[in-house]
């Protein structure tokens, strides 16, 4: 309950825009946020401040955790602000993606408006988005949409409401995942094998709901992944 509590406090500093926060204000919430214990992390999840980019460069990621980076800036309203720090996030995104070989995702926040962001095909695309009431921010829905990013908890009861929370179609998990493969298939889509399988998959589904059937492609990337 005390930590719940806790975890309450950090998230209306972030959420509450005081105009006499800095940006290091935000990132020791962040960091607090992320080490309370709400997350579950790894050993392997750590959440370091100021992480050098290791690319010859004095850059510095903001709070790296896991496979993610969050940057943090002090207001995000201004469409030439936000502009601006996508620019920064990308080169962050795309330099840990190469050093480490596997997919990394970048968060863009200012403690009230949370942006996630994934590489598709070199462009830094935006998947996600949460925002929070500064009034009465949900320190719950955050934390949810900061694990379904990190995929940190384990032993979950599968209920139907954790299923959908964790692993729906507006879950960052799922959307996460479905621009990957849609990213994949959009390079393979050329293939006859793979135009095969698109053509058996819109039969058999045809065959089975007549009119009702739609021969739609983030369908049949979903139907795939689910069988996959």
């Amino acid at each position: 309950m005390i930590a719940a509590e806790v975890r309450a406090k950090i998230v209306a500093s972030l959420a509450a825009r005081d105009p006499l926060r800095t940006e290091a204000d935000l990132q020791g919430d962040i960091y607090a946020l992320l080490t309370t214990g709400g997350l579950a992390l790894e050993p392997h999840q750590v959440a370091r401040l100021e992480v050098p980019t290791k690319d010859g460069t004095r850059r510095r990621l903001d709070v790296e955790i896991g496979h993610a980076v969050i940057e943090v800036k002090k207001d995000l309203r201004k469409p030439s602000l936000k502009m601006e720090a996508e620019e920064q996030l990308a080169g962050y995104v795309a330099q840990q993606t190469k050093s480490l070989g596997t997919r990394y995702v970048g968060i863009l926040t200012d403690g009230t408006g949370w942006h996630l962001y994934q590489l598709v095909d070199d462009a830094l695309v935006e998947i996600a988005h949460l925002s929070l009431n500064p009034a009465a921010p949900d320190h719950d829905r955050l934390i949810d949409w900061l694990e379904a990013i990190l995929a940190t908890e384990t032993a979950v009861m599968p209920s139907s409401g954790e299923i959908e929370r964790r692993l729906g179609a507006e879950s960052p998990a799922h959307l996460l995942d479905h621009t990957s493969l849609r990213n994949l298939y959009a390079h393979a889509s050329k293939q006859p094998e793979v135009q095969l399988k698109r053509a058996l998959w819109a039969k058999l589904l045809r065959t089975a709901l007549g009119q009702a059937f739609d021969d739609d492609e983030d369908l049949f990337i979903d139907h795939m992944w689910t069988i996959t």
